[in-house]
């Protein structure tokens, strides 16, 4: 995963940087570990499940998971999944969520842009389109300001 900061570039474009913590989030969300997170007491009689390589659709190198996220990575998940709700129009809040969905062991996403113009029934260049237009929204609601300070995270470096 990149190293990013908490802050953003004046010197460049904000839907842009916005489209790149979404990214950044992707990863973030795929490698949160998933043991532990069940309620003390929880458990199964099943066996551990395998991989089935086949099943996994692509070629890889290695099997090995996506390094764990810093605290810095965790911050920013937790800013971008507050920009979430901020994408009122449904349509551009779906692709945006749906490329959220990261494997955790390729760093791929799930639903790449041809898999997701089908099941929306739209073309793959508009779903492209719709999720730049949600990073613009988000942009715009999220720009700084006169009213923002430095004691809000995503903008101190401002």
């Amino acid at each position: 995963m990149s190293k990013m900061s908490v802050g953003f570039d004046l010197e460049r474009s904000l839907p842009e940087q916005v489209g790149e913590w979404l990214d950044e989030a992707a990863l973030t969300l795929a490698a949160l570990p998933s043991t532990g997170l069940r309620p003390a007491g929880a458990g199964s009689t099943w066996p551990d499940y395998l991989r089935d390589l086949e099943d996994l659709g692509w070629d890889r190198e290695s099997d090995e998971f996506l390094p764990r996220p810093t605290a810095d990575q965790i911050e920013r998940l937790d800013i971008v999944l507050t920009w979430i709700p901020l994408v009122e129009d449904r349509k551009l809040r779906t692709v945006v969520n749906m490329r959220l969905i990261v494997h955790r062991i390729s760093g791929r996403h799930k639903w790449e842009w041809r898999k997701i113009g089908p099941k929306l029934g739209i073309d793959h260049k508009t779903a492209q389109a719709w999720h730049q237009r949600a990073c613009v929204v988000i942009a715009k609601k999220i720009k700084p300001s006169a009213f923002f300070t430095t004691h809000i995270p995503q903008f101190a470096d401002i």
